[in-house]
């Protein structure tokens, strides 16, 4: 709390204080308003960090931005990698607007270095898209109590929980599940 208040610490074992010349940066996806509330964030500890805060959306509500960043990184992927790719197939960009990235940047950043890495040609094509990216999602009507499998209601479940959370986190506890287990069951499915 000394370090980022008064930019000073010790070392242990040391009597006599240092100062260090430093500018603290952090970023959450909770809302530590709620967590200080809740009695899980310090309240002290959110005043000393709180200076400027920046909320910067996720992006499935940033639509606009999906394709200026999924071009960005296949410019600095494909240089990486040297190779001439230049672009995106109309049906590879359709796939990557039309997707939630519930995985927001991280997951966009990975699809595309795995698309660089994979591509033949001079442009990405939706066949160089990971599954997940590729496959469009089916906004099928699972009647329960017909002759339907489980896992056919479970998947129908998860999606919907998925496309109306605004965090896997929030869709974890919405379905009553530790994110880890999302995490596998949306791996399992291809969701």
């Amino acid at each position: 709390m000394r370090l980022v208040q008064d930019r000073t610490y010790e070392r242990v074992g040391e009597a006599k204080p240092k100062s260090a010349d430093i500018r603290l940066v952090a970023a959450t996806n909770r809302d530590l308003e709620s967590e200080v509330a809740a009695g899980r964030f310090r309240e002290d500890l959110l005043y000393r960090l709180n200076v400027i805060e920046v909320t910067v959306p996720p992006l499935r509500e940033r639509q606009a931005d999906v394709l200026t960043l999924a071009e960005h990184l296949l410019t600095q992927f494909a240089g990486q990698s040297h190779k001439g790719i230049t672009g995106f197939t109309p049906t590879a960009r359709e796939a990557i607007v039309r997707h939630r990235w519930p995985g927001n940047v991280r997951e966009l950043r990975n699809a595309l270095e795995r698309s660089v890495l994979l591509c033949k040609g001079a442009s990405i094509d939706v066949t160089d898209l990971p599954p997940s990216v590729s496959t469009p999602v089916v906004t099928s009507r699972v009647a329960v109590g017909g002759e339907v499998p489980i896992d056919a209601l479970e998947i129908e479940h998860i999606r919907r929980v998925l496309a109306s959370s605004s965090t896997l986190e929030d869709a974890a506890r919405t379905l009553g599940i530790d994110a880890s287990t999302l995490y596998r069951k949306r791996k399992k499915y291809g969701l």
